[in-house]
């Protein structure tokens, strides 16, 4: 035990003398000012950050655990299971926060030549922070786990609120890219940022709330007066959390379990003969209509892709180019965009192990159940390729002076590579399915299959961007046609392989 708190301490410590470094940096380098702006500023970005973590594990503990069946069944109050898992969410914030508050409090105290109160203050704020952290969380969840009962009741508003959330944010991103201007020059860039960061920095400041608060106690500005808000504050949300839960937790948690009964009038409808494949690939659309959340999950690394190549292209087309420098922003764009699609396929890397002991019921059926495969494949192809679409219409749209016919050539490159990619992914799961893990664990952490995947992605990026130097600075004039004839003949060959080694495999696939 001593050795590990040794060991920890010593984390603190050198944590500590990195962020003093760091502030040292950025007040006689880079010239921000290190001041009470700037400690209100990194107490909402942590804080806040520490309070959205909190919320999603206050959700699944207090709301989704197993656990809540057997503690419910025991001579316990309501309040009292609600409060025990509070304080087992603050002991777990409290020393997470010491990894962050100490450092960057006593780095500020350090660079700012604060006094002794201060630092007296600080051992208070170790406890109370969490607190605030944690009771805020705690509030915020029981709104927050009604609404998730809610959207799981009703798939197509979820994906709904899912689209809106990626195009106001993708939305957002071209607002404040567009503040950039243009042409872009690295030293006015640099002057501009600064003084930008610095005014953004006092108004978030001014907004901060209990934090800002927090900031200008530290700073001796009403120290007093300060403080008392913040023990009113810490006493306030414990008394609101006490009184909201008493009424709402039990009644919140009993509906949020995953066994929960509802009654539904349905009308049955006859049931229709359809072939194998249609049959098995509408259970795959059956099963990401009902799984929102773990599809996006899946594909979350795509949905970043519209953010990504508008951000990177705009910086690109902002500066002052030569003919070569727009080669290198078309290979820039191949290998991205490369990285970021194949990157998004783990799903098909893991397609018949999550399966599980699913799997050996459904080969005793009396039918070619390798139709399964090319359904689940179907479903890829078809998602991938709309989100792909997606990406690059935004993209098109938000930075119109990028070439439009090379927008949609490389859309038709990618969508090429990407499907050989699933084929690739798929093949790999194929050979080698985690079938029994998966049953026994019902996760696919360290899953080799998936590390292979996102190899095999890697590897097609860095291939195909050392293609594109030979196809657009040595052959330009029918660069696009080598390129979209490598890729056709890549997906080719990736179907024949994918489809001898279904034949000959699929049916002796083992548990």
């Amino acid at each position: 035990m001593y050795v590990h708190i040794a060991i920890r301490t010593a984390i603190i410590i050198a944590l500590t003398v990195i962020v003093s470094l760091l502030l040292h940096v950025l007040k006689n380098i880079l010239f921000i000012p290190v001041n009470e702006f700037l400690m209100i500023f990194i107490l909402i970005m942590t804080q806040g950050l520490n309070i959205i973590v909190s919320t999603i594990g206050l959700v699944s503990d207090l709301y989704h655990s197993k656990d809540n069946q057997i503690l419910f069944s025991l001579a316990a109050k309501n309040d009292e299971i609600f409060f025990s898992k509070i304080m087992v969410t603050y002991v777990n914030e409290f020393v997470r926060n010491l990894f962050i508050l100490i450092p960057i409090f006593v780095g500020f105290g350090v660079i700012s030549n604060l006094g002794i109160l201060y630092y007296i203050s600080l051992i208070f704020l170790i406890f109370l922070l969490p607190i605030i952290s944690v009771g805020i969380s705690s509030f915020i969840s029981m709104p927050f786990a009604s609404f998730l009962n809610y959207i799981k009741r009703h798939n197509l508003l979820s994906a709904i609120l899912s689209l809106i959330v990626i195009l106001g944010l993708f939305y957002l991103t071209t607002l404040l890219v567009q503040q950039i201007p243009t042409p872009i020059r690295i030293v006015q860039l640099y002057n501009r940022f600064v003084v930008s960061i610095t005014i953004a920095i006092q108004r978030i400041a001014q907004y901060g709330s209990i934090y800002t608060v927090i900031g200008k106690m530290l700073f001796n500005y009403h120290y007093l007066r300060n403080l008392l808000i913040l023990v009113g504050t810490v006493l306030g949300l414990i008394a609101i959390n006490y009184l909201v839960s008493k009424p709402v937790y039990f009644r919140l948690m009993s509906t949020s379990q995953e066994n929960t009964v509802r009654k539904k009038d349905k009308k049955y409808k006859p049931v229709e003969a359809t072939s194998l494949f249609i049959t098995f690939l509408k259970k795959e659309f059956t099963i990401a209509r009902r799984s929102l959340n773990e599809l996006l999950s899946n594909y979350a690394l795509l949905l970043t892709l519209p953010f990504f190549m508008f951000v990177l292209n705009y910086i690109y087309m902002g500066m002052n180019r030569s003919s070569f420098g727009n080669q290198v922003v078309l290979i820039m764009n191949v290998i991205i965009t490369l990285l970021i699609a194949t990157g998004s396929n783990t799903a098909s890397a893991t397609a018949i192990t999550t399966e599980g002991y699913e799997f050996v019921l459904l080969k005793t059926a009396p039918y070619n159940t390798s139709r399964m495969a090319w359904a689940k494949i179907t479903f890829n192809f078809v998602f991938t390729t709309l989100m792909i679409a997606l990406s690059f219409f935004l993209f098109s749209k938000a930075l119109p002076v990028f070439p439009k016919q090379d927008i949609w050539l490389l859309f038709l490159f990618v969508i090429f590579v990407n499907s050989g990619h699933i084929l690739w992914s798929f093949q790999i799961d194929l050979l080698t399915p985690k079938l029994s893990d998966y049953a026994s664990t019902g996760s696919i952490a360290n899953n080799h299959n998936v590390s292979r995947s996102l190899s095999t992605g890697l590897f097609l990026a860095f291939f195909f961007g050392a293609m594109a130097i030979i196809a657009f600075i040595f052959i330009k004039e029918f660069g696009w046609t080598l390129m979209l004839l490598l890729s056709a003949v890549f997906l080719a060959y990736r179907f024949h392989t994918f489809n001898s080694y279904l034949n000959a495999y699929f049916d002796d696939i083992e548990y």
